[in-house]
């Protein structure tokens, strides 16, 4: 990171006391208080330093990753909740929460896809084909919903849809 004119090593201290912060916190108004700065001191920092930007965006980075790990590992784990009745905590709960799990898969499940196929384990034309006949299935049970709505059609006795 360039010295300041100013601060020197006093800066060089302080910026990174800020990004070790900014890793773990990923907030940067908590990390630049943390480095007793000014949020517009890292800012200015920021704009004005180019390896600064840098090892901020490397930082942000890590952040993003540990906060990935904790609510992967809320997913996986579940967190434990108090259950109070008349106002005492009578026992606890392992609540888990399905949605941090669906929306971490949505995030990684292309890259997943791209690293099988890479390795040989799937076969592109097997997944365009399966993909292929799950949309022809909802497309048509779309019309037949919409047929129903309609009136136009009566439903099956041995109707699948459920």
């Amino acid at each position: 990171m360039a010295k300041s004119k100013a601060g020197g090593v006093y800066d060089d201290r302080r910026k990174v006391r800020f990004l070790r912060n900014l890793a773990i916190s990923s907030h940067v108004a908590n990390s630049a208080a943390a480095a007793g700065v000014a949020v517009s001191t890292v800012y200015n920092w920021r704009e004005r330093d180019p390896e600064f930007f840098r090892a901020w965006m490397r930082s942000l980075s890590a952040g993003y990753e540990l906060l990935e790990m904790d609510l992967l590992d809320r997913a996986r784990n579940g967190v434990e909740k108090a259950v109070f009745h008349e106002g005492k905590q009578v026992a606890t709960v392992r609540q888990f929460h399905d949605g941090i799990g669906v929306k971490l898969l949505l995030a990684h499940k292309q890259m997943v896809a791209l690293v099988r196929a890479a390795e040989g384990q799937i076969n592109p034309e097997e997944v365009r084909a399966s993909l292929d006949r799950k949309l022809s299935d909802m497309r048509e049970k779309l019309l037949r919903g919409r047929a129903l709505a309609d009136g136009r059609a009566k439903p099956s006795a041995s109707s699948d849809d459920d």
